[in-house]
């Protein structure tokens, strides 16, 4: 993922009240740089038999724009992955991400199990 810095989108950015628009052209420079895989999240919690995770997000993320890889590790263990299948092309950055959920059982695990997340968390 590219860390752009202010002086580097001068031109490209424009602050408004608490967000940051970035021109939609721009996008075409993100695709070469963009490899789907293991997201790194912002933050994650698994409480009440739901996973809860913030992700980058341009304003228009989804659940659906997540492939979740769930694997039975054994007993009441389960593993799971949240690997981004598509970029958000929308053009209002937000800074905090977007909370994502999905509860225990749309994902098949149930609950009181024990879930372990191999996705990257913190920024």
């Amino acid at each position: 993922m590219k860390i752009f810095t202010l002086a580097a989108l001068s031109g490209m950015l424009l602050a408004t009240a608490g967000c940051v628009v970035i021109d939609a052209d721009s996008h075409e420079d993100w695709d070469a740089s963009f490899s789907s895989g293991a997201e790194r999240l912002y933050s994650a919690d698994i409480s009440n038999n739901e996973i809860s995770v913030r992700v980058a997000a341009s304003g228009c993320t989804t659940k659906d724009f997540f492939d979740v890889d769930v694997d039975h590790e054994g007993g009441n263990t389960f593993e799971v992955e949240l690997d981004r299948e598509r970029r958000d092309y929308c053009e209002m950055l937000q800074q905090d991400g977007e909370r994502l959920t999905w509860t225990f059982s749309e994902l098949g695990i149930p609950n009181g199990a024990k879930v372990i997340l191999r996705n990257p968390v913190g920024r």
